[in-house]
């Protein structure tokens, strides 16, 4: 083990997940700048607005079972995978066929007729993403991250390829949707061919309470989460309009790629990671990993703040220009909602998955009551109407998950302490280019580059410690660390 509890092979696990994480989401902006050159805000509102509608189904697309398969005894594993893959694809199934009958109800309720044959051929991911869930999960209890960075690049190289491609053709709006279609096919094949584990032709509802019990608690989070994390697009497509809506996606796409997603694939690796830890290593886990979050998504945080511009103009191009204000304030909702990830798993492996609800829940009516008074002062409001109520579900959870480790809440504000003022330094370094040179790409260049650099300084000063320990996973034969 090393310092604070986390194991060598976790952080390992953490390193390849990032690794992957970055170079997939390069190429997913490189392919949706190319995209967003190639089809109208109104095309990816229609497309934005589908996986909507389908994310509310998705969220019990698998009851929980995979989630629960991660805490299952070794030897009782081959038998849980089997009833997690028969019930996970019959479910899949399910939904697939439900997502396809309530297009036309969709297509009325977002006046968008294309809908109707739109949701049915993106309803097919159900079915295909079911048929490598239970791959991915036993990927995830070995932190097998090499497998999944194969799998899910392979979907991100393909979906692009083909989604140019089709917008190329004069697709339209069907190079997103299959798109994103053929990069879960690939996805799935990959999965099959690295991980070695084959299901039997055969039924079977084997421990299937037991995983229910534990992965419904879960599954309930994820509904309410859904509802929580789609709501603004729901009120923006259904009140704004799809263009609006385009507008809006754009403005949260890089938050969303660059600063949330990156937390998330730490919260990834550590639900498996801390399943297997003592109890009386959680608490140096739990500040090691908030701190460790905070060093990526708060600097990131900052530069997507002060060179939304630059970023958006050289990016996207000029006709995407609304969406500058709204991504610089969703930058800051991205920084303060991955704070929420170190706390979430805590309480998944204590058993405590149950306060997730307690959370969600006000979150989710406090978010439906802001959201439906601003709206209609358009998405600039929303996106600000968005942010102010997380702050507070943020805070409220580091304290609750402080308390149940036994933490102080000081201590834990402490820990954050170096990612505010690396971000803080990183920021006013990058202001003053950015408001002195008007062209974008020179802006981008130079703001970025002194960004870089006063962050690494930095870094350098305020968290060599963890500087050291990145430098000896990535070059494990090394013989000494930077510093003593």
């Amino acid at each position: 083990m090393t310092e604070h509890g986390i194991g060598t092979r976790t952080i390992r696990g953490m390193f390849w997940a990032y690794g992957s994480y970055v170079g997939g989401r390069v190429l997913v902006l490189v392919s949706t700048a190319i995209l967003a050159r190639l089809l109208t805000p109104s095309d990816f509102g229609v497309v934005a607005i589908a996986l909507t509608f389908m994310t509310f189904l998705e969220t019990i697309k698998d009851l929980g079972l995979t989630q629960a398969l991660i805490g299952s005894p070794v030897e009782e594993r081959a038998e849980r995978s089997q009833t997690v893959f028969v019930w996970t694809v019959l479910i899949g199934t399910v939904l697939a066929v439900a997502a396809a009958a309530c297009a036309p109800l969709a297509a009325r309720f977002f006046d968008h007729a294309v809908l109707t044959a739109v949701i049915p051929v993106l309803a097919l991911n159900f079915f295909v993403q079911a048929l490598g869930a239970t791959h991915d999960s036993l990927a995830r209890i070995e932190l097998d991250y090499r497998t999944r960075t194969m799998s899910d690049m392979g979907d991100v190289v393909v979906r692009g390829v083909a989604g140019i491609a089709l917008a190329l053709a004069g697709a339209g709006v069907w190079s997103l949707v299959l798109g994103y279609l053929v990069g879960s096919i690939v996805r799935v094949a990959v999965l099959w061919w690295k991980v070695p584990w084959r299901p039997k032709l055969r039924f079977t509802n084997v421990h299937l309470r037991d995983l229910v019990a534990f992965g419904g608690v879960l599954m309930a989070v994820d509904i309410v989460a859904a509802f929580s994390h789609n709501l603004d697009y729901l009120f923006v497509g259904r009140v704004l309009g799809s263009e609006q809506l385009g507008l809006y996606t754009i403005g949260f796409r890089l938050p969303e790629l660059i600063i949330i997603n990156l937390a998330i694939v730490a919260g990834d690796v550590l639900f498996p990671a801390y399943a297997t830890l003592d109890p009386g290593r959680l608490r140096e886990g739990f500040l090691v990993s908030l701190r460790s979050i905070g060093l990526i998504v708060f600097p990131v945080g900052a530069l997507l703040i002060v060179l939304a511009r630059p970023i958006i103009l050289v990016a996207f191009g000029d006709q995407w220009e609304p969406s500058i204000e709204v991504m610089q304030i969703l930058a800051v909702y991205g920084m303060l909602s991955t704070l929420n990830i170190p706390a979430g798993v805590i309480y998944k492996v204590t058993r405590r998955a149950r306060i997730l609800l307690v959370f969600a829940i006000p979150f989710l009516a406090a978010l439906f009551g802001v959201l439906w008074a601003v709206t209609d002062e358009g998405i600039v409001a929303v996106a600000w109407g968005l942010t102010g109520v997380v702050v507070v579900q943020s805070l409220t959870m580091l304290a609750v998950a402080a308390q149940v480790l036994e933490v102080p809440f000081g201590e834990v504000l402490r820990t954050l302490v170096a990612p505010v003022l690396i971000a803080t330094g990183m920021g006013l370094a990058m202001l003053v280019p950015e408001r002195l040179i008007e062209p974008p790409l020179p802006a981008l260049l130079v703001g970025g580059a002194c960004g870089v650099a006063v962050g690494a300084a930095l870094v350098r000063l305020l968290a060599r410690d963890v500087l050291d320990r990145l430098i000896r996973l990535a070059f494990p034969g090394r013989a000494e660390p930077a510093v003593r």
